[in-house]
């Protein structure tokens, strides 16, 4: 018998515990995007300065990229994985 790896992909309005959880529990592996908030932007505010900063001096865009562990404040049962990706390419 073939193993078969699903992987679900979906945008912010869809990384709610409910999904993650059931998720986790089913062996079924996601990537969800996060809304910014003041906590994210300060936890990755290195980065982003990092990417302007790369951006200035190559004048292209510029992307950055940082892993670490969170977890929401009321919503979430546990931290999770977080991949953040800061792209500069404003002028």
């Amino acid at each position: 018998m073939a193993e078969i790896r699903i992987v679900l992909r979906a945008d912010s309005g869809f990384c709610r515990e409910a999904l993650m959880a059931w998720c986790e529990q089913n062996h079924v592996d996601y990537v969800f995007g996060l809304a910014r908030n003041k906590r994210l932007a300060k936890i990755v505010g290195a980065q982003m300065q990092q990417a302007r900063l790369l951006h200035q001096t190559t004048g292209k865009a510029a992307r950055v990229f940082a892993e670490f562990t969170y977890q929401t404040h009321k919503s979430w049962s546990c931290a999770r994985r977080v991949v953040a990706n800061s792209l500069w390419c404003k002028s």
